[in-house]
């Protein structure tokens, strides 16, 4: 079920921000609710597991969120080409932009929501989303191009964001395992998920889902089995998120328009730069079928090239792939 992000919300978790004990009155005073309506979105937040504290005196909440700030972004943004929704909760961000029609050619549709109650990661795989901490995004545009055409899209797309991470602090060293994944510190830091539908005028239409871990300081995952990392970790200090999604739809947007123009191409010598696999030991899964050897990088469609042990290179369009440690090896 989708609940806009409103700004009676964003205000009240403003007042909580400070880690103290408010009562109801006082809050229902400063936003001009009644205490009954203030109860109502205490017990709504209540749901995500946020730490809002409820007792006789007040409410108090026990550690600060910077929630999305709709009108901060679009600001940041200064584009009206972009389109931007800003949702409290929704099952899946790919999902609700792919049951909108889409905005004419040229234009970007960008849905950014707090928390996730089904979201999705690729090969069926959940996208665990805590609310809050993290960015939750997706992309919808239009592309002048036939499907065939856009093979390579996944990788530009974590290029685009890997561009961003490093603009943003120095101190920020992304890498990406082909074909979807962000990592820092040999952790996983984020995924890219892209769902692409053909259009009857030989264009395609395509839905880009990036998730990104930012503060999840004293957060647990679960259901996660692979080591994983965030933003606040890398940095030492809470992140605003409004800037960071500001970076990432205007290095997107750009992006998408260059690849729409040259395809893929421009992107290759980046891709060597941030190629975690690489000269490495690596298995990658194709359904029951199972491959090893050594990565070599990608091939000019940014098919992954692998070298396997009797030396022949193959050429895969698909797969999960995995480093192979020494330990595993």
């Amino acid at each position: 079920m989708a609940h806009e992000l409103s700004a009676t919300t964003l205000k009240m978790l403003t007042i909580l921000n400070d880690g103290q004990m408010h009562t109801g009155t006082e809050i229902a005073e400063y936003l001009c609710i009644s205490r009954t309506a203030v109860w109502k979105i205490v017990n709504r937040l209540k749901k995500y597991n946020i730490g809002i504290q409820s007792q006789h005196h007040g409410y108090q909440l026990s550690f600060p969120l910077i929630l999305f700030d709709k009108d901060k972004i679009e600001t940041l943004i200064k584009d009206p080409r972009i389109v931007l929704e800003c949702f409290e909760t929704l099952p899946s961000t790919n999902d609700y932009l792919r049951s909108k029609p889409p905005l004419p050619p040229k234009n970007l549709h960008v849905c950014l929501v707090e928390h996730q109650s089904k979201g999705r990661g690729r090969m069926g795989r959940s996208w665990s989303s805590p609310f809050g901490r993290n960015i939750y995004c997706s992309f919808s545009y239009i592309f002048n191009k036939d499907i065939s055409e856009m093979s390579g899209l996944s990788l530009v797309i974590g290029i685009l964001t890997a561009n961003m991470l490093e603009s943003l602090d120095q101190r920020i060293k992304p890498l990406l395992k082909w074909p979807n994944d962000i990592y820092l510190n040999n952790k996983k830091l984020g995924g890219i998920l892209i769902d692409i539908i053909a259009e009857a005028n030989g264009s395609s239409r395509v839905i880009i889902g990036v998730g990104l871990n930012v503060n999840m300081k004293d957060t647990q995952l679960e259901n996660v089995d692979k080591p994983w990392t965030f933003l606040e970790e890398i940095i030492h200090e809470k992140v605003d998120r409004n800037g960071v999604v500001a970076c990432l739809i205007q290095s997107i947007f750009k992006g998408i328009d260059l690849f729409e123009a040259k395809g893929i191409e421009p992107f290759l010598t980046h891709w060597k730069r941030y190629d975690l696999l690489e000269s490495k030991h690596i298995s990658v899964r194709q359904g029951a079928e199972i491959l090893s050897g050594i990565g070599r990088g990608i091939n000019p469609q940014g098919f992954l090239l692998l070298e396997l042990s009797s030396g022949e290179v193959k050429k895969l369009s698909c797969g999960d792939t995995t480093l192979i440690t020494r330990a595993s090896a």
